[in-house]
């Protein structure tokens, strides 16, 4: 059984950062040529996917699906699973990438790819409404 509470957090906290980025403005890669609105908006994508990955987590473990070693097999399992198609696991697994580079390695991102990642964040939608319908059952 789902925990809601938990699962409705996770997601208000996506949406809410999402309503951030998207306060932001940013159309185009030269709106990120302000120094304050790129930490910013690589900070609100890195708190977008981290609690996507909770959110991928937390139906893993519902579903019994178990908990994968790391976070770029989330997604994949979820695929295996049949809560999501590969097609979707894939694209989402390239901002899950990002993410991993954003926490490790921050200092090789440019502006290109902080506008790569607030330009396709809207990949997570889909899932997200996958994951609502799914938990109203």
């Amino acid at each position: 059984m789902y925990d809601l509470e938990k699962i409705t957090k996770i997601i208000k906290d996506i949406e809410g950062y999402r309503k951030e980025l998207d306060s932001y403005e940013i159309k185009e890669k030269q709106d990120l040529e302000d120094s304050k609105t790129i930490h910013a908006a690589s900070m609100v994508c890195f708190s977008i996917l981290n609690r996507l990955l909770d959110l991928g987590q937390e139906v893993l473990i519902k579903e019994n699906q178990g908990m994968p070693d790391r976070y770029a097999e989330v997604f994949d399992d979820l695929a295996k699973a049949g809560i999501m198609n590969k097609e979707e696991a894939k694209e989402i697994n390239k901002l899950i990438n990002f993410r991993n580079i954003l926490a490790h390695a921050y200092f090789n991102l440019e502006e290109k790819d902080i506008f790569k990642i607030v330009k396709n964040i809207n990949l997570i939608d889909t899932f997200i409404e996958k994951i609502k319908k799914r938990v109203k059952k």
